[in-house]
């Protein structure tokens, strides 16, 4: 399954890799700039460009999804920061497109919908290794255990377009356990491995972090719902950084992912796009920049690619076809450009653009340092800025165009407090191609 907030957790994790730091999971860190803006000025200034904040929860709130009609948005929320994403305390929750009537469905995280129905997982609560994925109706009614992946797995499951099969990794190794790492310090916590030669940055010595050893490799694995005809497509894939991270093809017959490629000396040198096909059979590398290419994602009509790639510690949107050929660059930004989308109707693509991508690492921040919403059309000309927020008050998460195009949701998570979704209206003018910028 594929959710805005695993894409921007690749993001997170590639922008960490490019700096030599060896990252599994980011935990809550106290920013430089405390109360740099209070909450109603913030809704005042998103509401500027034609924002409304949707959610009030004291807990995180995330992953928002629209509904086929767009009269409803399907999230994640949790009722206070201490809560994780994969604990009993994570629900999947629906609104109105205005934010009123949130309802509770069910326990879970990565909601996504397909064919009038919310897929989700979740880790058994007794058996906290099952990653286990539900299915149910857009009320909430009718959930459906689909399938337990009890190995040690990514949490990147990706189910076929046609809802008969998954495709899944499983990982194996050293680095699979995690470690503390205080104060510039590493001590073992978990695990019984030995961390010799697991990297870090001097920028974070004042910082405290999960962090993940070296040595992890992965499996790609395809099997169908039911849980029958289990076949490995792909084995021995460097992981220790970034998972595969497995993709359909809008047509099921091929399967994307990404293939590192490391370096004894810097941990990780080169990220790449591959493709198979369902069975495993003719892979094919489609990217070869130096770098970390990663992200791809279909146009509505399954012929162009977009993708993120590195260049010169920044990340640019490109596209390609689904060969391979006809690379394009479409953005050129002196930080990192990420958590893009797709208009309904193909025509426009929005992105999330940040000025720098420093904020990940510095001790001080200005207000140079920007987290933006941007559209253009799909060769890259005509961008418009539709939203632009000072990092110190925090960075934009994932969006999502609505079914018509009129508006878009995204989450903010801020420096001084809790994430919240909101949504922005489009103008116009931005939603069709031919747009004129200022």
């Amino acid at each position: 399954m594929k959710t805005k907030t695993k894409k921007i957790l690749t993001i997170l994790l590639l922008l960490a890799i490019a700096s030599s730091v060896t990252i599994f999971a980011l935990v809550t860190m106290q920013s430089p700039v405390r109360q740099a803006i209070t909450q109603s000025e913030l809704d005042d200034l998103i509401a500027a460009s034609g924002g409304t904040r949707l959610t009030t929860n004291p807990g995180p709130d995330e992953s928002p999804v629209w509904s086929p009609d767009g009269t409803k948005i399907f999230f994640e929320t949790r009722p206070d920061v201490g809560s994780g994403r994969y604990s009993s305390e994570c629900y999947i929750a629906v609104m109105n497109a205005d934010g009123s009537d949130v309802t509770r469905l069910a326990n879970g995280t990565n909601p996504v919908l397909h064919s009038g129905k919310v897929y989700f997982e979740y880790y058994d609560p007794v058996y906290t290794e099952l990653l286990v994925t539900e299915v149910m109706d857009l009320d909430g009614g009718n959930k459906k255990k689909l399938l337990s992946l009890n190995e040690r797995t990514h949490p990147f499951q990706a189910i076929s377009p046609d809802r008969t099969k998954v495709c899944y990794c499983t990982y194996y190794g050293t680095g699979s356990y995690l470690v503390w790492w205080k104060n510039g310090t590493v001590t073992k916590e978990k695990g019984d491995w030995n961390i010799d030669g697991a990297k870090y940055n001097d920028a974070w010595q004042s910082r405290e972090i999960h962090m993940a050893g070296p040595e992890t490799h992965s499996d790609i694995w395809v099997m169908n719902l039911d849980e029958s005809n289990k076949v490995k497509l792909a084995s021995g894939i460097e992981s220790s950084n970034c998972p595969p991270r497995p993709e359909w093809s809008p047509d099921g017959k091929k399967i994307f992912f990404l293939n590192p490629v490391i370096s004894p000396e810097t941990r990780i040198e080169n990220i790449d796009i591959w493709v198979m096909d369902a069975n495993g059979g003719n892979k094919k590398q489609l990217t070869d920049r130096p770098g970390y290419d990663a992200g791809p994602e279909f146009s509505p009509d399954g012929t162009k690619i977009t993708y993120l790639s590195e260049n010169q510690d920044n990340f640019d949107i490109w596209m390609m076809n689904p060969d391979g050929s006809g690379k394009e660059r479409l953005t050129e930004s002196p930080g990192a450009d990420a958590g893009f989308e797709w208009n309904p109707d193909g025509r426009r693509v929005a992105y999330i653009s940040r000025s720098s991508n420093g904020y990940l690492y510095k001790t001080e921040h200005d207000f140079e340092d920007k987290s933006e919403i941007w559209v253009m059309d799909i060769d890259g000309s005509d961008k418009e800025l539709l939203l632009s927020i000072p990092y110190p008050y925090g960075v934009i998460g994932g969006i999502e165009w609505s079914p018509d195009g009129s508006k878009m949701v995204f989450g903010f998570h801020p420096n001084y407090g809790n994430d919240d979704i909101y949504v922005l209206d489009v103008p116009a003018a931005s939603a069709i191609a031919g747009v004129v910028s200022e």
